[in-house]
């Protein structure tokens, strides 16, 4: 019995946590729900006036940018806006070096060192979405 609570209750934790990382916040005003949200991607593409409302960023917690757009959508439906303008930054977030060293002697007794490294940089998406409302 005590071993199925234990379990339950990691469960329960471990999706509360995977929830709270998918959730994007939130920055601005609300308005009622809207059912359709325009996507742009760049502010010159939008053709009607309007007022930004709000924003958000997403990073983390998604499996995929394309789960994380369709978020981004949900959110702004959810706090009724007309459209959201979405941007895609990619910022570094460390630095991975390796190398590798050979010293070999040849006959003439000779000695030749080689030597490579590799340095690869990790680097994390984000959506920056900016919610908008026409006038």
């Amino acid at each position: 019995m005590k071993k199925t609570t234990t379990i339950f209750l990691v469960t329960f934790l471990v999706m509360g946590l995977l929830a709270a990382c998918s959730t994007p916040s939130y920055f601005g005003k609300t308005y009622s729900p809207t059912q359709n949200v325009d996507v742009y991607l760049d502010k010159a593409d939008v053709k009607k006036p309007f007022t930004t409302m709000g924003t958000t960023k997403v990073g983390k917690g998604f499996s995929s940018l394309e789960s994380a757009q369709q978020k981004v959508i949900e959110l702004g439906k959810a706090k009724g806006a007309d459209g959201v303008i979405m941007s895609l930054t990619e910022e570094v977030i460390s630095t991975q070096q390796t190398g590798t060293g050979v010293v070999t002697q040849n006959k003439k007794k000779n000695v030749t060192g080689t030597s490579s490294s590799t340095t690869m940089d990790v680097k994390s998406k984000k959506i920056t979405a900016t919610f908008i409302k026409y006038e």
